[in-house]
C-alpha cells in the first residue's frame, strides 16, 4: 500500500548507508519490478537485482511473463520451495496428505494450497519416474533443475539434519544431466494459454531468450 518511490528511496538509503548491499524484492508481478526498475531510474535510486520466488518443478507459472521481465529488467532470481515441501522428495508418494500429527500435517495450513494439489502429485510422479529411470535421487533432481536455469541465481533450502543439509548442497557443485534436464522440463511444462502462444509465435526470439536461456538470442 506504499507508493513505490517511498519504498524504493528508503531502499536506496539504506544502500547508501552501507546498511545492505543489494535490495530485492519477493513474489512482485512482472509488471511490479518493471515499474520499480523505472521508478529507480527516473529518480536515479538503486534498481534491484534479486527476486525471491516460489519456483520449483510444480510452480513454474513465473516463466509466462515475470520471468522474463526479470531478466529484461536485470534481476536474478533465488527460489525458495524446490522440494515443493517435500512432496518432490519421494516420501509422500502416493498420500493426498501428510500423516496426522507429522511437521509437514502442520506445515499443510500453509503448504496445502500450494503444494498438494493435482498438479502437485502429478509433478511427483513425474519427478519419481524419472529418479528411477535414471538413478537420479528425487531431491536432487528437483534442486539441481531450477539451478540450470540461467536466470536462477540460487535456491532455498530448509533442513531438519546434517544429512539432509549434505544431500540437499550437492546439486550446487553438480550439474544435472542435459537429457534428464530436459525431460523434467517438457513433461512438467505449464499449459499454455493463448497469450504465451502468440507471443512465441510472433516474438520467437523473446522466449527463446528468456524461457529457453539461448544465450544468442537477443531480447526485443
Amino acid at each position: 500500500m506504499t507508493p513505490v518511490a517511498e519504498t524504493l528511496r528508503a531502499m536506496d538509503d539504506l544502500v547508501r548507508q552501507g546498511k545492505v548491499r543489494y535490495t530485492g524484492s519477493s513474489m512482485f508481478f512482472g509488471w511490479q519490478l518493471t515499474k520499480a526498475q523505472g521508478v529507480s531510474a527516473r529518480h536515479n535510486l538503486e534498481k534491484m537485482v534479486a527476486g525471491q520466488y516460489i519456483y520449483s518443478l510444480i510452480h513454474r507459472e513465473l516463466e509466462r511473463e515475470t520471468i522474463p521481465a526479470a531478466i529484461d529488467t536485470g534481476i536474478g532470481i533465488t527460489c525458495f520451495s524446490p522440494l515443493g515441501g517435500g512432496l518432490l522428495t519421494g516420501k509422500y508418494r502416493g498420500q493426498e496428505q501428510p500423516e496426522k500429527g507429522t511437521r509437514a500435517s502442520f506445515r499443510t495450513q500453509v503448504d496445502g494450497p500450494r503444494f498438494w494439489h493435482p498438479r502437485g502429485y502429478r509433478t511427483a510422479d513425474i519427478v519419481a519416474d524419472v529418479s528411477k529411470r535414471s538413478g537420479i535421487p528425487s531431491q536432487k533432481l528437483a534442486i539441481a533443475w531450477p539451478l540450470g536455469q540461467t536466470f536462477v541465481t540460487s535456491v532455498i533450502i530448509g533442513v531438519r539434519t546434517v544429512d539432509q543439509l549434505e544431500k540437499n548442497m550437492a546439486p550446487a557443485d553438480w550439474d544435472l544431466p542435459q537429457d534428464v534436464w530436459m525431460e523434467l522440463e517438457e513433461r512438467t511444462r505449464p499449459e499454455e494459454e493463448y497469450m504465451s502462444w502468440y507471443h512465441q509465435f510472433n516474438n520467437g526470439c523473446f522466449f527463446k531468450a528468456s524461457e529457453f536461456h539461448d544465450g544468442k538470442a537477443d531480447l526485443i
